[in-house]
């Protein structure tokens, strides 16, 4: 059983950390591996503490994905509006581009963001500079995001990995 769950845990967290590039969810996906391992290894190697500790460092990374895109664009003096247009927009663009093969969600969501800042900050501003500045910035901050995740990943996959060496 050990086998088998070592081997959901590794594909998981290679699936999860490949997957923060792609989409919003690698974290979980990781997450979600080591729930599985745990369950199946009984708690003894990943226990509840060490869960909890994922799920926090989970749910920042999930925090920090909005907070990089609001500072991007912030940055770049868009409105309110348009940091929710980028969110909206980068929501909207990695759900048409799933339809792609999945290659089209990294498309779709860079280019939702950039055109969901763009279009509401042109609406509101009728300033295509600015709008321009907007949508950049937006897409500044999903990438400083996707930095952010990996760097969350490695921590939660260290985590997991000193606890499974502790007993192998």
């Amino acid at each position: 059983m050990e086998a088998l769950a070592l081997s959901i845990l590794v594909i998981f967290s290679i699936v999860g950390f490949a997957a923060i590039f792609f989409t919003t969810f690698g974290t979980l996906i990781i997450l979600i591996g080591s729930v599985l391992y745990a369950l199946l290894t009984e708690f003894t190697v990943i226990g509840i503490k060490t869960l909890v500790i994922l799920v926090l460092l989970y749910l920042f990374g999930e925090s920090l994905e909005y907070v990089f895109i609001i500072l991007g664009a912030k940055k770049f003096g868009a409105s309110n509006r348009a940091v929710a247009g980028a969110i909206v927009g980068g929501i909207l663009g990695a759900i048409l581009g799933v339809g792609f093969l999945g290659v089209g969600l990294i498309v779709g969501t860079f280019l939702g963001i950039f055109l969901g800042a763009f279009l509401v900050e042109l609406v509101v501003q009728r300033d295509v500079i600015k709008s321009l500045k907007s949508g950049a910035g937006s897409v500044l901050g999903r990438v400083g995001s996707i930095v952010a995740k990996v760097v969350i990943a490695i921590i939660m996959l260290a985590i997991i990995s000193s606890k499974i060496m502790t007993v192998y």
